[in-house]
């Protein structure tokens, strides 16, 4: 199991079955709580509400405390882009009320999975400070004495060992998903299409895959797009891309956290990212560390951005060097230090 290989060998992986809610995992999960003398129960898939009721029943007569993490966006996701996505492409009135009211009672099923969860867990951890207002007011929540939020840590090793920004080459980096639907990587490729004839000693490198990887070739193909480079994806950290690249992309209409932000700004790269999410605020600080350009998207803004950054390599390096003391704050200690607090206070009930 993938898993296994990547966790201590100290470390026991229990394996539960599909439906979430059934007696079998009630009673296993119990026995597991009981027979290991588990304080807390650390609930990391925070929606929908069906772990929630799962493990607030395996911890009944026990002292047991639950807390749950929300891993996205507290109003948008996958789900919901889709459903929005079908109701823009309806080709006629009776689809789209179809869709429109398919789209509703998605809305209503996350709300309501939202509210059970904050009412039903000692903490519901987001992901941003900037997540929690949107939160209460999506969900209609009045009560936010349990909503705390806990940022990411970054996990890849970060070693500045003969890493210098003069060594910077002239790069324009996406590393993720390559998808239409959330990521919208069409968005880089366009926006570098404005460009690509301008700085031809510039280049554009995306690495990862994805359902729309093929689709992007071939419109770099057709459109006859310049110095753009699909790398696929990678089995180890993209650490050597992080430390070639000068400028970091990311146009995504869904974010929970963009915990490759904060990688590539570990090694100086200079993000420009849409700030479609509230918890790019906390990472970058505009103008400063980087760029966030903002809603609806608009791909002048964007554009406007990379060559500001090609033209200005003074400012760029400036922007480097903040990046990347901004992205110590996010350090794995830092993080931990975060969530041993929280658990001390759910274990004395304060």
């Amino acid at each position: 199991m993938e898993l296994a290989e990547q966790l201590e060998k100290s470390v026991k992986i229990e394996k539960l079955e599909y439906p979430v809610i059934s007696c079998s995992n009630i009673k296993k999960l119990h026995s597991i709580i009981i027979n290991n003398k588990i304080d807390i129960i650390i609930n990391q898939w925070g929606l929908p509400y069906k772990t929630t009721v799962l493990c607030n029943r395996a911890i009944k007569g026990t002292s047991c405390k639950l807390i749950s993490v929300l891993h996205g966006s507290p109003y948008i996701s996958k789900v919901i882009i889709k459903a929005q996505d079908k109701v823009k492409s309806a080709t006629n009135v009776f689809s789209r009320i179809i869709y429109k009211s398919i789209l509703e009672i998605k809305n209503f099923i996350i709300k309501w999975s939202i509210r059970y969860n904050c009412k039903h867990n000692e903490r519901y951890i987001l992901l941003s400070k900037g997540f929690i207002k949107p939160l209460m007011d999506y969900a209609h929540i009045n009560d936010s004495s349990n909503i705390i939020a806990i940022g990411n840590p970054v996990t890849i090793p970060v070693d500045l060992t003969n890493f210098s920004l003069e060594n910077k080459k002239k790069q324009i980096l996406y590393v993720g998903r390559m998808d239409y639907e959330n990521k919208r990587v069409n968005r880089i490729i366009e926006a570098w299409e404005l460009i690509d004839k301008k700085y031809p000693d510039w280049e554009l490198i995306l690495v990862g895959d994805g359902p729309h990887k093929k689709n992007l070739i071939e419109y770099v193909t057709l459109n006859n797009i310049l110095n753009v480079k699909f790398e696929g994806f990678q089995e180890e950290p993209p650490i050597n891309y992080y430390k070639d690249a000068s400028i970091f992309m990311l146009t995504s209409d869904l974010e929970g956290f963009g915990l490759v932000i904060i990688e590539s700004m570990s090694y100086g790269v200079v993000p420009i990212v849409y700030g479609s999410y509230e918890a790019v605020y906390d990472i970058i600080d505009n103008g400063k560390s980087g760029y966030i350009t903002s809603q609806p998207y608009n791909k002048e803004a964007t554009r406007e951005k990379i060559e500001f950054l090609i033209t200005h390599e003074n400012e760029r390096k400036k922007m480097a060097i903040n990046a990347m003391k901004k992205a110590q704050l996010f350090s794995i200690d830092s993080i931990t230090n975060q969530w041993y607090e929280t658990i001390n206070k759910v274990l004395s009930n304060t």
